[in-house]
Parts: C-alpha cells; structure tokens; sequence
C-alpha cells in the first residue's frame, strides 16, 4: 500500500511539474504576442505622428504659395 502511495505522490508531483511548465509557456507566448503589438501599434503611431506633421507643413507652404 505504501508503495502505491508513493507512486501516486510521484505521479502526482510530475504531472504538477508539467502543468506548471505548460502554463508558465503559454504566459510567456501570451507576452511576447503582447510586446509585439505594442511594438507595431508604437511604430503605426510614431508614422500617423510623422505624417501628420508632414501634412502641416504642405498645408502651410500651400497657403503662404497661394498668398
């Protein structure tokens, strides 16, 4: 009886052991998916930004053109 008590122990403790790796994998693919995107939508905001600004400019050197 003891030693299937401890085979349960041992199957237990392995089968704990693999789930924390699965999860601890799963939440670091979940974080690099997460800094990805931050990246893109950092890198979509610093273009809008750069546009916008190049959009102000044509529209100023238009106005003083046309005065």
């Amino acid at each position: 009886m003891k030693d299937v008590d401890g085979r349960l122990a041992e199957e237990r403790a392995r089968v704990e052991a693999e789930y924390r790796r699965v999860l601890e994998s799963s939440v670091d693919f979940e974080r690099g998916i997460r800094n990805r995107w931050r990246d893109k939508a950092k890198d979509k905001n610093q273009r809008i930004a750069e546009l916008e600004t190049q959009v102000a400019d044509l529209k100023r050197r238009l106005g003083e053109s046309s005065n």
